[in-house]
C-alpha cells in the first residue's frame, strides 16, 4: 500500500483566515498524493480538509456537475476536478482544458511551463513523445523527460514547478476571498463531466439543466440553480428565478457576469422587456433609484412600441410598485392603468395568458393595499375581487403570501386581530417554505406592529429584531429597514420608552431620506412628533415641544398629497390631541367608506352638525345647513367628473345621455350662477376658449363686474388684436354683453334671465 504523503498543516485551521501560505501547504500535499494516486485516502484521513475545501470551493463543482458524480465518492470527485481546474489555470490562454496539442506550446514558449510541468510532473497527463527532438528512456520520469525536451537543468524545471504552484495558491486564494473565478470552473466541469456523458436532444439537456437547478436550489445553492438555468437558455423563466432569489444573487461578481452575458444575446422585444425588469429589481435591491426609474420607463417605451398591450400592463405595474412609497397618486394611476390593461386577458377567457392573469391579481392586491394604507375601505372589495379568481388562476406561492400580507393588514385596520394575526402567519409559512428572505423579512416587520397592538412587546421587538439580523447577512432593502426601524420604535412608544422609540425613528427617517422614500419620511416624522410631544407632556421639557413642531411641519412638507387627506389632518390636530386629555387618535384604522373617498367634504359635514347640534342661534344653524348642502354638491360634482373622465377615457359615447339629463335637472336646481356661467360658457365658447382662459375670464367678471382689452389680454396671454377678436366673438355668442364704445369699451356679464 502506498505511503500518503505527510501533511504538516495545523489540524484546526480557522476556515475564514486561511491565508496564502496554509493554502500551499494543502495544495502540495494534494498534488503529491495525486500523483501517488491516493488523493481518495488523504481526503477520507483528513476529512477536515475536504469540508474546508466543500465550504469554499466545491460547490460550483457540485452545483455544477449535479447528478453526473458519482455518489459514493461525490466530494472527493469534486476535489479532484478542482486541482485539475487548477492546473488549467496555469496556461497561457486560460482555456479550461488539460489536453493541449500545440507542439510549439510543448517545445518552444516558456510561458507554458509551469502548466505543463505541474501537469506532467504531477500525473494528469503525460509527456508526448517527440523523438526528432529528444530521445526518452522508457523508465523516465516526466521532469527528467521535460528537462531533456526543454534542454534546462533539474533547478530550473522545478523553479518552473514551484512557479505554477505560487500561482495555483494565488487563485485558490483570490477564489475563496471572491469567487471570481467561478464560472471558469464550471466551464471546466462542464467540458469535463456533464458534456461527454451527451444528450439525447436539446430538449433533454434543456431537462436536464432544470432538474439540476431544482436540486441546487433545495441544497441552498442559487447561483448553480441560477447557472443551469441559464444553460437552458429560457430568458423569462431566469428572471422569474432571479426575481424571487435576488437577495441571494446581487453582489456576486458571477451573477453579474452571467447578467452581462444574458444581455449581449438577448435581442428579441419580449426578452429585453424581461431583462429590464429584472434590472429594475437589482437597482432597487441596490438603493439605486434613478437606476430602477430609467429601467421601468425603458421597458414601458419598448412594450408601448412593440404594442404588447400585455406586457405594457406589466410594466404600469411594476410603475405603481416603484412610486407607491413615493408618491401614492401616482402609484395609484399606474395601477389603475395597468388592470385596464390587464383585465381582458382574464375576464371571460378560459385561454388567458398565465402570467398577465398573475400580473391582474397581484395589481388588484396592491390597489387593494393602497385603499387599505388610506384607511379606505374599498379595500375589502377589492381583495374579495381577488378571491373570486383565485380558484380560475394557478397563483404561484409568491402571489398567494401577497394576497394573505394583504389581508392581515386590512383586518388589522378593521381592529380585528385575530383575522390579522391569521392570515399574516399564513403568508410567514409561505415564505418560509421558499426560503424568500425579502417575504420573511416584510412578513416580520408586520409581525412586529401587530403583536404590538396586541401589547404582546416582547415578541413584537423579538420580529423587529429578526427582520434586523437578516438585514445584517444580506441586502433587504432600504424601505424594508425603514418600516423594521419605524415598527420597532413604535414598539417602544407603546412600552412607554420614549428615549429608545425616538431612537428608532430617527434611525428609520434617517434610512427613508437617503432613499427618499417620502411614505416613511412622513410616518416618521408623524411619529417622532407624537413621541416628544408626549415626552413634553411628561417632562415639560420646552426643547420637546419645539422638537414637535419641527416634526409635525416636517410631516405635511413630506407628503402633501390630496389624496391622503385624513392623515394630514391627523398630523395637524396632533399636538392638540397628545397634549390634550386622551390619547391621539389611532393612524391607521379604517374610515367609513364615503368618508375615505371624500374626507375633506364629509369632515365638513361632520363638523357642521356639530354645529347644529350644539348652537341655539339660528344664524349658527342656517349657516351649518347651508355649508353641509355646498359639501353635498361638491361631492357630486367631484363624482359627475370622475363619470366623465371614465366615458372618455374607453370611448363609451352617448350611451350614458339619459342618466347625464337627469343629472343636468337636478343640478339645474342648485347650481350657482358662476357654475351655470362655467357650463354656458364650455358649451358655447369650448372652440374659442381653453379651460384656463374661461375659468380666469369668468372669475375677472364676477369679481370685477366687468373687463376690457388689456385686462383680457393680460389675464389670457394673448396680444391685443387676439383679445379685441376673443371679446367681440364672445358678445356675439350671447356671452358677454359690450358697453361702450373705442377706448373705454368694455363688456359684462348679460342679465340674468
Amino acid at each position: 500500500m502506498a505511503l500518503l504523503p505527510r501533511l504538516t498543516l495545523p489540524q484546526r485551521v480557522k476556515e475564514d483566515t486561511m491565508p496564502v501560505s496554509a493554502a500551499a501547504v494543502v495544495l502540495d500535499a494534494a498534488l503529491d498524493a495525486h500523483r501517488a494516486g491516493t488523493l481518495d485516502e488523504l481526503l477520507l484521513q483528513r476529512p477536515g480538509i475536504l469540508r474546508w475545501a466543500a465550504r469554499h470551493y466545491l460547490q460550483p463543482i457540485l452545483g455544477t456537475a449535479g447528478d453526473r458524480l458519482p455518489a459514493e465518492r461525490r466530494l472527493a470527485a469534486a476535489a479532484e476536478l478542482l486541482l485539475r481546474w487548477a492546473i488549467t489555470q496555469l496556461r497561457p490562454d486560460r482555456e479550461p482544458e488539460l489536453a493541449l496539442t500545440s507542439r510549439e506550446a510543448w517545445l518552444e514558449r516558456t510561458s507554458w511551463r509551469p502548466f505543463i510541468a505541474l501537469m506532467c510532473h504531477y500525473g494528469f497527463a503525460p509527456v508526448p513523445d517527440f523523438r526528432d527532438r529528444y530521445y526518452r528512456h522508457p523508465d523516465e520520469s516526466p521532469a527528467d523527460n521535460l528537462c531533456g525536451l526543454w534542454n534546462i537543468g533539474q533547478s530550473t524545471f522545478y523553479r518552473y514547478l514551484e512557479k505554477g504552484k505560487r500561482l495555483i495558491a494565488r487563485l485558490l486564494y483570490e477564489q475563496r476571498l471572491d469567487q471570481r473565478h467561478t464560472l471558469s470552473l464550471r466551464a471546466f466541469v462542464w467540458r469535463t463531466v456533464v458534456q461527454p456523458g451527451g444528450f439525447a436532444s436539446p430538449a433533454e439537456r434543456m431537462a436536464w439543466h432544470r432538474r439540476q437547478a431544482q436540486a441546487a436550489l433545495q441544497s441552498k445553492d442559487p447561483l448553480s440553480a441560477f447557472w443551469h438555468l441559464h444553460m437552458a437558455g429560457d430568458v423569462a423563466e431566469l428572471c422569474r428565478f432571479a426575481q424571487h432569489h435576488l437577495a441571494s444573487l446581487v453582489g456576486h461578481s458571477e451573477f453579474d457576469a452571467q447578467w452581462q452575458a444574458l444581455w449581449d444575446r438577448s435581442t428579441q422585444p419580449g426578452e429585453r422587456i424581461e431583462l429590464l425588469l429584472t434590472t429594475a429589481a437589482i437597482y432597487r435591491m441596490q438603493g439605486d433609484d434613478e437606476g430602477e426609474q430609467a429601467a421601468y420607463k425603458e421597458a414601458l417605451h419598448l412594450a408601448v412600441q412593440s404594442h404588447d398591450t400585455q406586457r405594457t400592463g406589466i410594466v404600469c405595474s411594476q410603475l405603481g410598485r416603484f412610486y407607491e412609497p413615493r408618491d401614492a397618486d401616482r402609484a395609484f394611476t399606474y395601477y389603475q392603468e395597468a388592470a385596464e390593461l390587464l383585465v381582458s386577458s382574464v375576464e371571460g377567457r378560459h385561454d388567458f395568458d398565465p402570467e398577465s392573469a398573475e400580473e391582474y391579481v397581484s395589481v388588484l392586491v396592491r390597489m387593494a393595499w393602497l385603499y387599505t394604507l388610506r384607511n379606505d375601505p374599498r379595500a375589502r372589495f377589492v381583495l374579495e375581487r381577488v378571491e373570486t379568481l383565485r380558484p380560475r388562476i394557478q397563483l404561484d406561492d409568491d402571489k398567494q403570501a401577497l394576497i394573505e400580507q394583504a389581508w392581515g393588514e386590512y383586518w388589522r385596520r378593521a381592529e380585528d386581530a385575530a383575522k390579522a394575526l391569521e392570515h399574516t402567519l399564513r403568508a410567514l409559512s409561505i415564505y418560509e417554505k421558499l426560503n424568500d428572505q425579502q417575504g420573511i423579512v416584510k412578513t416580520y416587520i408586520n409581525l412586529s406592529l401587530l403583536y404590538g397592538e396586541l401589547r404582546q412587546f416582547e415578541r413584537a421587538i423579538e420580529y423587529g429584531n429578526k427582520a434586523l439580523g437578516i438585514a445584517d447577512r444580506t441586502a433587504i432593502g432600504p424601505e424594508a429597514t425603514a418600516s423594521t426601524y419605524l415598527n420597532l420604535g413604535a414598539n417602544y412608544f407603546w412600552l412607554g420608552n420614549y428615549d429608545a422609540a425616538i431612537v428608532h425613528y430617527r434611525q428609520g427617517l434617517q434610512v427613508a431620506v437617503e432613499a427618499n422614500l417620502k411614505l416613511h419620511i412622513r410616518r416618521a416624522h408623524y411619529n417622532l412628533a407624537e413621541a416628544f410631544y408626549t415626552r413634553f407632556r411628561i417632562g415639560r421639557a420646552p426643547e420637546d415641544e419645539l422638537q414637535g413642531d419641527a416634526h409635525v411641519e416636517a410631516a405635511l412638507a413630506a407628503w402633501p398629497y390630496e389624496s391622503d387627506p385624513a392623515h394630514i389632518e391627523q398630523t395637524k390636530n396632533l399636538k392638540r390631541e397628545v397634549l390634550g386629555e386622551g390619547n391621539p387618535p389611532t393612524y391607521d384604522r379604517l374610515l367609513p367608506q364615503e368618508t375615505a373617498a371624500h374626507y375633506p367634504e364629509m369632515a365638513e359635514i361632520e363638523q357642521q352638525r356639530a354645529i347644529i347640534a350644539a348652537s341655539d342661534r339660528p344664524e349658527d344653524r342656517v349657516r351649518a345647513h347651508l355649508a353641509i348642502a355646498n359639501a353635498y354638491l361638491a361631492i357630486s360634482v367631484k363624482e359627475r367628473e370622475t363619470a366623465l373622465a371614465l366615458i372618455e377615457r374607453h370611448g363609451l359615447g352617448d350611451r350614458f345621455a339619459d342618466e347625464f339629463e337627469r343629472l343636468r335637472t337636478t343640478f339645474a336646481q342648485t347650481l350657482t350662477r358662476q357654475q351655470r356661467l362655467a357650463a354656458e360658457w364650455k358649451a358655447k365658447a369650448g372652440d374659442l376658449l381653453n379651460d384656463a382662459r374661461r375659468a380666469a375670464t369668468l372669475k375677472h367678471l364676477l369679481e370685477n363686474g366687468a373687463i376690457n382689452k388689456s385686462s383680457y389680454a393680460r389675464l389670457c396671454h394673448v396680444g391685443p388684436a387676439t383679445a379685441s377678436n376673443h371679446l367681440i366673438h364672445l358678445a356675439e355668442r350671447g356671452l358677454l354683453k359690450q358697453i361702450g364704445r373705442g377706448p373705454s369699451t368694455r363688456y359684462v356679464l348679460p342679465d340674468e334671465k
